[in-house]
């Protein structure tokens, strides 16, 4: 017997209520990851919530609404940084439409979703390093410590997506049936 975790969105379709619920929790992470995130001393760096959401949210509504949600919360956080403007959005955008395209392999196994959630937060994080050294925005650093981000922003994202993606399946689930039950 197979238990389905997460019903992705097969139409392609991007269903407002649902994309403005994923909205809002992807602005309040942006915002809570320069406020609060940021500012607390953990070993090795910091956890990404931006991008693990990001990419919880683009498997759980596919391609579509992954890119469309990346390039939001992007131009939030370029708006929100000093960098070049668009650096963010670019990468979020991309990473959300290339995680979104995963959205069907992943439906039934937690272990390979935890695996994308990782590699996605390991791979935007390594986008963002290159993105910015190809726009020789400053930021990139040296190639070892931008591999040593991405690592340990993959093994935060590793620990914190057993708690996250299980909590916005669910809210995402609450918010096709509230969409369901209004529908004639």
């Amino acid at each position: 017997m197979s238990v389905q975790l997460f019903e992705p969105d097969h139409e392609g379709e991007v269903h407002p209520l649902t994309f403005a619920a994923l909205t809002v929790v992807l602005l309040a992470a942006a915002i809570t990851q320069v406020s609060v995130v940021a500012r607390v001393p953990l070993p090795g760096g910091h956890p990404d919530l931006v991008l693990l959401l990001l990419a919880t949210a683009a498997l759980l509504e596919g391609p579509i609404a992954g890119a469309l949600l990346g390039f939001v919360v992007g131009l939030f956080g370029d708006l929100l940084s000093t960098h070049v403007l668009g650096r963010s959005a670019l990468v979020c955008c991309l990473l959300g439409y290339l995680v979104g395209l995963l959205a069907d392999a992943t439906e039934r196994s937690v272990a390979i979703a935890l695996v994308v959630v990782s590699g996605a937060v390991a791979g935007g994080t390594l986008a963002n390093v290159a993105v910015a050294g190809l726009l020789s925005d400053g930021a990139a650093g040296t190639p070892s410590q931008a591999f040593l981000r991405a690592v340990v922003a993959a093994l935060y994202a590793a620990l914190l997506t057993p708690f996250l993606f299980p909590a916005m399946a669910a809210g995402v689930r609450r918010t096709r049936r509230a969409r369901g039950a209004r529908r004639p």
